[in-house]
């Protein structure tokens, strides 16, 4: 646990000798756990790392940006609908910092309304996906990010903060 009550980040390791990162910035643990499920379901070879809100994600993306403490995302699936800070916040915060507003943002939502889409992509959204996500979707989503290996297992911890 984080100061004042909050857990830790978790990864979950795919493949130990890829550098490729993809960050799920989602609450809710039942569409978190779904999310991973497809993400093994799609055969491909990253490390995924999981953060429950939009403040939780800009500590992270800060952290992993300071000199000699990481990787920054090469993707992130970003929920909407969230406590603290809820995705539409967190995507104008990406785009107003230079470092962290070239990586894609996936926005995954529960909600089909076309206002929603409209602002997601207004602020800078690289797609939308409905939940819940389909394994073609990931597939399609991170063919050019992370390779494809079959066979891979997803294996859970918690992360080294």
């Amino acid at each position: 646990m984080r100061n004042g009550g909050e857990p830790e980040p978790r990864i979950i390791v795919v493949s130990e000798e890829k550098k490729t990162t993809v960050l799920l910035v989602e609450d809710s643990e039942d569409d978190a756990y779904l999310f991973n499920w497809r993400f093994e379901q799609s055969e491909v070879s990253c490390a995924i790392e999981h953060v429950l809100d939009g403040s939780a994600a800009i500590d992270f993306l800060r952290n992993k940006s300071a000199a000699g403490c990481g990787q920054l995302p090469h993707l992130i699936f970003l929920d909407l609908k969230m406590p603290v800070m809820n995705g539409f916040e967190l995507l104008s915060w990406l785009r107003e910092h230079t470092v962290f507003s070239q990586i894609p943002v996936i926005v995954l939502s529960g909600s089909d309304q076309q206002r929603d889409k409209e602002r997601s992509f207004q602020l800078g959204a690289a797609d939308y996906l409905v939940k819940p996500v389909k394994v073609a979707d990931i597939q399609r989503l991170l063919a050019d990010v992370c390779p494809a290996s079959p066979g891979q297992k997803l294996k859970g911890h918690k992360a080294q903060t």
